[in-house]
């Protein structure tokens, strides 16, 4: 495997620069969350200190503090390096090694990385897994949880129109208002895509923000009938929003999935990536999304959230 310190430096410089922006501001704008550096936990097996590394949003960090805190658990020397920042700070640490842990998403990393994903899960993490392979990093296996576009209506209008998935909307064409980001009538996934894959012809569609309030209190005054969100965004299990299942495979795979070095594979074995795996297979959309409301709506803290849900999956005593 490679050795971890091959690019130290530019990654140690990286590192610096997010703490300095970390310890300047918060990572949604709610506060309470900057990075103060790492913290570490001594654990009980001898081996490398497992440094998990998060984004700078409320999701990274829940899924930051559920992968922490059962390496710590086990008994695994564990680090925290939460809140760095965007990718292009978390991509270039992970790779140097200044990070050995990161949640990822399938199709974006991939796509990052520089390769295209596709709606297929298992294909998308397969080609993911080959697109990092030369950089000493690993994708384990996905979770079930995706953090990707979500048709969405309220349970009234599900309700009223019989709504499950996104292909019951064809049978109301013509007559339902679509709200989405700006930019929505020129991507395929998104206006393009519902129309062409689905064959939706909707009344008129209102330009909003990308899965934000406006959209919210559009959809939910009245003024639109049918919503784009994030599958796992707080504000569906807040306002008991109704998913519409993506039945035709509209958008691409967005799995949560653990990517770690090689090297700390080397270092522990069979017992971590089954311990790792074990934890992803857990997760799933509407957890995410429910966890998510309660930091970003109930504004619990993320390791409160994270002890809490793996007490609650057995992970935890």
């Amino acid at each position: 495997m490679r050795k971890r310190l091959r690019s130290r430096v530019v990654g140690a410089i990286l590192l610096a620069l997010a703490l300095i922006a970390g310890a300047c501001g918060d990572d949604d704008g709610s506060g309470g969350d900057t990075n103060d550096g790492p913290t570490t936990t001594v654990g009980s097996k001898d081996g490398p200190t497992i440094t998990v590394g998060s984004t700078n949003f409320g999701e990274q960090l829940i899924l930051g503090e559920i992968y922490a805190q059962v390496l710590e658990a086990n008994g695994y020397p564990t680090a925290r390096m939460f809140n760095l920042g965007t990718r292009d700070i978390v991509n270039p640490a992970l790779k140097s090694g200044d990070i050995d842990l990161l949640a990822e998403y399938t199709g974006t990393l991939l796509t990052f990385e520089g390769g295209t994903s596709t709606t297929d899960s298992d294909e998308t993490n397969a080609a993911l897994q080959a697109a990092i392979e030369d950089d000493g990093l690993v994708a384990l296996a996905y979770a079930p949880a995706q953090d990707k576009n979500g048709i969405v209506v309220t349970a009234d209008t599900a309700a009223e129109l019989g709504l499950t998935k996104v292909s019951d909307l064809a049978a109301h064409n013509g007559t339902l208002v679509f709200g989405g980001p700006p930019e929505c009538p020129d991507r395929e996934f998104c206006l393009i895509g519902l129309q062409g894959v689905y064959g939706l012809d909707f009344a008129r569609f209102v330009p909003l923000d990308v899965g934000g309030p406006l959209t919210v209190a559009a959809l939910e005054g009245g003024e639109i009938d049918v919503a784009l969100l994030f599958t796992s965004d707080g504000v569906i299990a807040a306002k008991g929003l109704v998913l519409l299942e993506d039945d035709m495979s509209l958008q691409p795979a967005e799995n949560i999935v653990p990517v770690l070095h090689g090297d700390i594979i080397d270092a522990y074995g069979d017992e971590l990536v089954d311990l790792l795996d074990s934890v992803s297979a857990a997760i799933t959309t509407a957890e995410l999304s429910a966890l998510n409301k309660r930091y970003g709506i109930d504004a619990v803290d993320p390791d409160v959230l994270a002890r809490e849900w793996l007490t609650e999956k057995g992970f935890l005593p």
